[in-house]
């Protein structure tokens, strides 16, 4: 059995995700241009989020889970990447087009709370990880944001604790959403 290291701990989790993946992947099919694709947004995500001090969990199929963890400052932090994703993401497409390579929509997703955050897995299988509601929460406001249309949705969980100087510009309250009997307070991202 595998040794646990997992700590309980603040964090905000961020999701991003290709919208209309599965579209894409029927249209160009197992192509080395669908692989470069999703390289490229693996890419995009992990730059946003490593340079504001957040760790890429993992890929999720067109999906990127990522975690800032292990700071006081974790909100802004994660909404730092966040603003840099949503200015970046036109600027992304465009040397997709210069290249012949597809354009692609993705929703980026904030939520704060508690999870467990550490080593975990099988004795052979083993890395760092987050889990708890919190990260279902987010994966389930990030199928919502699909479904509404909205490209960026953050968590007034994340949101509300900041001073207003600490909050970017762009963000506006939108409709909550019941997410299993819960109603969840969001605010949308715009650039």
């Amino acid at each position: 059995m595998a040794t646990l290291f997992l700590q309980d701990s603040d964090a905000t989790i961020l999701v991003a995700d290709i919208v209309r993946f599965s579209e894409l992947a029927k249209k160009k099919g197992a192509t080395v241009e669908l692989a470069i694709t999703l390289s490229r947004f693996y890419e995009h995500i992990a730059n946003a989020t490593k340079s504001e001090g957040g760790r890429v969990i993992k890929l999720c199929g067109d999906g990127v889970l990522c975690a800032f963890v292990g700071t006081p400052d974790h909100r802004q932090r994660a909404l730092r990447a966040a603003v840099k994703l949503v200015a970046s993401r036109e600027s992304m497409n465009d040397t997709a087009r210069q290249s012949g390579m597809p354009v692609i929509d993705y929703t980026v997703v904030l939520g704060t709370g508690r999870v467990l955050a550490g080593d975990l897995g099988a004795e052979k299988l083993q890395g760092f990880d987050v889990v708890g509601a919190t990260v279902n929460r987010v994966f389930r406001l990030s199928h919502l944001a699909t479904k509404r249309g909205s490209s960026n949705l953050i968590e007034a969980s994340t949101v509300e604790p900041l001073a207003a100087a600490d909050r970017p510009a762009g963000l506006a309250a939108v409709e909550s959403a019941e997410l299993e009997g819960e109603a969840v307070g969001l605010f949308s991202l715009t650039t």
